[in-house]
């Protein structure tokens, strides 16, 4: 386990909670080299009820889709790598903790760097084909203006200096065409870890399509009072409700909570509008007024992560959730893991385990940590049959080295894919 010193950076570049999460969570056992394929003691099924995928998927490094995040030499790497699809031909990434470097020389090496909270980007291309394509795609990135003293800013400004910022969470354009994002709150303390989550709110943005520079979010919901529940850890459009993840950070394994509005509530995202929303109890939705020591939320699944993605594989008709287990690079146990159910509520499968991250093989594994691990169903490799990223972030170093820190993408495949990315590769 890091010293206190190490675990304040750790928490400072955006990883609130992870450390307890992964240390107390339920893990896959080990399966694979890193970035391998095939493993000898895979489970056969995702799950009690099955549903024709007879074992985990394998996966293998897309270096044209990463080398997109390395493209603009003043944006150098972020953490936490949500994406949401805008339009056919744009889709919006939101980033946590960002570094910046107006000298545009491209690495962190040389400094002196610049450092703020979120920043964001914009995937894009002439053709639907081509802009959910990230590897051919164009990606401009965004950030605020210039602070007082003539350095760059949050995109999402932070409430108070550098005493209270924000980290993005993930969102969805609804069918009206308006954009709702998820946001943390948090707020710097005295406690060992130098901060502490402050609830959660959204923004709606009314013209998604204009550039972001030229946004004007609104406030739907304001910061809750301290509540163990982060709402917005993946969000999902289904039937006729939006859903949203919520992780308990107080529980020892990160407990995950479902939360759910009718689309009908949200047209015109008004202030009041995530108001009363209601949660999953282990047989229904209730309203959160209507909730009691007699009637709780229940949670989904347990052993989950701040962030992680849950959508909809309509080809196999069963949802699925991403997250990486395991924290350490160097731990066997650190994979991307996915689980599997028939409804957005379960039962949902055990977590599986498919890839390592390739970072483990590098010499100062023991140093890195690997986080964020999430799909990103709007994304289109070349024939692959889903999208992930990751992110791995140096614990003894900052700024880290500019070979991590940036999202690293992956091509998932329901069969044997080509043979494994090798690091560096």
């Amino acid at each position: 386990m890091p010293n206190p010193t190490i675990i304040r950076r750790l928490l400072a570049a955006g990883l609130a909670g992870l450390l307890m999460s992964a240390c107390a969570a339920a893990t896959p056992p080990p399966q694979r080299q890193a970035g391998s394929d095939l493993a000898l003691d895979e489970p056969r099924t995702h799950g009690p009820r099955g549903d024709g995928v007879q074992k985990p998927p394998s996966a293998r490094l897309w270096p044209d889709a990463s080398a997109r995040f390395h493209s603009e030499p003043e944006w150098l790497g972020a953490d936490s790598a949500y994406s949401i699809a805008v339009d056919p031909q744009h889709v919006l990434w939101l980033f946590a903790d960002t570094f910046l470097d107006p000298a545009r020389d491209g690495t962190r090496t040389n400094g002196p760097n610049v450092f703020i909270r979120n920043s964001a980007a914009i995937q894009s291309g002439d053709t639907p084909e081509q802009a959910h394509d990230l590897s051919r795609s164009r990606i401009d990135f965004y950030w605020g203006p210039a602070n007082k003293a003539g350095s760059p800013s949050s995109f999402f400004h932070d409430a108070d200096g550098s005493e209270h910022w924000i980290w993005p969470l993930h969102g969805a354009c609804l069918p009206s065409g308006q954009l709702l994002i998820f946001r943390m709150h948090v707020v710097k303390d005295s406690s060992p870890f130098g901060f502490r989550v402050d609830g959660w709110d959204a923004v709606a943005i009314d013209d998604p399509l204009l550039p972001p520079d030229q946004w004007q979010p609104r406030q739907i919901r304001g910061p809750q009072r301290p509540s163990s529940k982060l709402v917005g850890s993946s969000v999902l459009l289904h039937g006729a409700h939006l859903y949203a993840y919520a992780v308990d950070e107080t529980s020892v394994d990160h407990a995950i909570y479902l939360v759910r509005w009718p689309l009908a509530q949200l047209v015109g995202l008004a202030s009041g509008a995530l108001d009363d929303p209601a949660w999953w109890t282990g047989h229904d939705f209730v309203r959160e007024s209507a909730l009691s020591a007699s009637t709780p939320a229940v949670a989904v699944f347990g052993a989950g992560q701040v962030e992680l993605s849950v959508h909809y594989e309509a080809d196999h008709q069963r949802f699925v959730e991403v997250q990486m287990t395991g924290l350490f690079a160097s731990d066997p146990h650190t994979q991307l893991s996915l689980r599997t159910a028939q409804e957005p509520w379960g039962p949902w499968s055990a977590p599986v385990g498919f890839f390592r991250p390739v970072e483990a093989e590098l010499e100062n594994a023991a140093d890195l940590i690997a986080y964020a691990g999430k799909a990103h169903p709007e994304q289109r490799g070349p024939g692959g049959h889903g999208v992930l990223t990751y992110v791995v972030n140096d614990l003894k170093h900052f700024p880290p080295a500019d070979r991590v820190y940036y999202p690293q993408l992956v091509q998932m495949y329901y069969a044997p894919s080509p043979a494994p990315a090798v690091p560096g590769e």
